[in-house]
């Protein structure tokens, strides 16, 4: 196993719509979702990290607030010989502005295998949103700053 991730994502809602990005396991072919954003570089700040992520994902620039929760996972990882991922996220409350809208209602990503798309609250309910403990946050099912999941087993 790798040494831990410190991931940066954004929680934005726009009109009670969560931006979302449609993803799948490459070892299962589970469909997942997750929020914006992704690894902090060595020697990067996790904010400026965060506002990089959305300039490369989005093409759109991003206002970065307040750190609303922390999630810690270990799993049996998802991509293709990887056995285990330890992943420690933070998620920032985060607007954006610049996007481009498609007709179909996507988000316009210049990185061709994104998939951004705008979920309803009732959306995030059913959505298998990862990590699932971000979506116990999100639905209001938990108030803690921080959790922690391991299910590599």
């Amino acid at each position: 196993m790798k040494d831990r991730e410190l991931i940066a994502r954004a929680v934005i809602w726009k009109d009670s719509a969560l931006l979302v990005n449609g993803n799948h396991n490459k070892k299962t072919g589970e469909k997942y979702v997750a929020l914006p954003g992704g690894h902090v570089d060595p020697g990067e700040h996790c904010v400026e990290a965060l506002k990089r992520e959305i300039e490369e994902e989005l093409a759109a620039s991003c206002e970065v607030g307040n750190l609303l929760f922390v999630t810690e996972s270990i799993y049996a990882g998802r991509e293709i010989g990887e056995k285990q991922r330890h992943e420690l996220t933070l998620f920032f409350a985060a607007t954006i502005s610049g996007e481009q809208t498609r007709d179909d209602g996507t988000i316009f990503s210049p990185e061709k295998w994104k998939n951004f798309h705008w979920l309803t609250k009732n959306q995030v309910e059913s959505a298998n949103l990862l990590p699932a403990d971000a979506k116990s946050w999100l639905a209001g099912k938990s108030a803690d700053l921080y959790s922690f999941s391991d299910t590599k087993n």
